[in-house]
């Protein structure tokens, strides 16, 4: 069991944009040579931070092996998408969802949590764009 960290979601990371209205923010997690997917690992994908409304979320994956995913955040793991899957046998998966819109009160990241893999040693990526609203803070 793995944490890992998408370019997008490094610590010193932070979406470019002025901090009122919507921001897009998209990511891209590469599973290549020397490294394999493991049940219990944890993708950060996207980082959001305090005062976020997360107002739309899309996640892709062409992860060529065969694994189960949800989509959370760091409190609640299926936050976003329930139980998923990608296989050797199918074309690139594309989810979009919001169940509700959500606030941050904390700095966060959206993450692809495995729940499964069958074959650990197959590349491919997930990607994921979010947008999330950012209100003025009282300005």
């Amino acid at each position: 069991m793995a944490t890992r960290t998408a370019a997008a979601a490094q610590t010193a990371i932070q979406p470019k944009a002025l901090r009122v209205g919507l921001v897009a923010v998209t990511s891209t997690f590469t599973v290549g040579a020397g490294l394999s997917l493991s049940a219990g690992d944890v993708i950060q994908m996207v980082k959001v931070p305090a005062g976020a409304t997360v107002v739309a979320l899309s996640v892709g994956s062409n992860y060529s092996g065969d694994a189960a995913f949800t989509v959370g955040d760091g409190l609640v793991d299926n936050r976003y998408i329930t139980l998923r899957s990608a296989s050797v046998a199918m074309v690139p998966v594309y989810i979009n969802a919001v169940r509700a819109p959500y606030t941050y009160s904390t700095d966060d990241t959206i993450d692809v949590d495995i729940s499964l893999v069958s074959i650990s040693t197959i590349g491919g990526s997930f990607f994921m764009t979010a947008i999330f609203s950012m209100d003025t803070g009282g300005l």
